[in-house]
């Protein structure tokens, strides 16, 4: 599945545009980073690009078809994910429970249940008792489960212990490899998204004011930090 976005303009205030015309291609089976400081617009547009935050101006397309005006449930019927930040579960349920929630079958919930390493015990644990470790994989999980094409990750490593998140990218880089999977990955981890994605483009002031496929982590934080 191929994203393309076009002069994406928009915030969460009339007249206070956060996003100052975003333009991004993100190909078939890339995973593209969207990095940047605090306040330069990723999170808000990760919300515009599922259209949980509608943004005044600009085109979504996907495969190149305009979806722009399509609800953020018609866009999860497509094939778009949208993994937010804090890792957002049923709380009241077990593990377990939340899993079979999202599964549309036994086969979908034991292919999902391959990449990860879910003990018995831990299936059965209420949600509301997870650490934010077992809760980002638990909603990464569910995210999983609906099968996307297109999977956006805003900010899976927020507040994850190292060994946490070390976990999350063996489970991202494994699903990688074994599925043709397009990821739009929004990270502050900047050495984190640097190794696992393709290409990393920097966000400033709301628009993208740099992409590189380099490697080099220095490079790229001194393009950051206008050193």
């Amino acid at each position: 599945m191929k994203l393309e976005l076009k002069n994406i303009t928009g915030g969460y205030m009339h007249g206070h545009d956060i996003l100052q015309g975003v333009n991004l291609t993100v190909e078939s089976g890339q995973a593209v980073g969207i990095i940047g400081l605090n306040g330069s617009g990723k999170s808000t547009l990760a919300k515009a690009v599922t259209n949980t935050l509608p943004f005044r101006r600009g085109g979504i397309l996907i495969d190149g078809t305009d979806v722009s005006t399509r609800t953020a449930k018609e866009l999860s019927d497509v094939g778009i994910s949208l993994f937010l930040q804090g890792g957002r579960v049923f709380d009241d349920l077990s593990v377990m429970e939340n899993l079979h929630f999202a599964a549309k079958s036994k086969t979908d919930l034991d292919e999902i249940l391959s990449f990860f390493l879910f003990e018995s015990d831990f299936l059965k644990r209420n949600a509301d008792k997870l650490s934010g470790g077992q809760r980002h994989q638990l909603a990464l999980a569910i995210c999983l489960l609906r099968q996307p094409q297109l999977l956006i990750l805003d900010e899976p490593s927020a507040g994850l212990s190292p060994q946490a998140t070390e976990e999350t990218y063996r489970i991202l880089q494994n699903l990688r490899e074994r599925k043709i999977l397009t990821i739009l990955l929004i990270e502050q981890n900047v050495s984190r998204a640097v190794e696992f994605c393709d290409k990393v483009n920097l966000l400033k002031n709301g628009v993208v004011a740099h992409a590189t496929v380099s490697k080099n982590l220095k490079e790229i934080e001194n393009v950051m930090f206008d050193k």
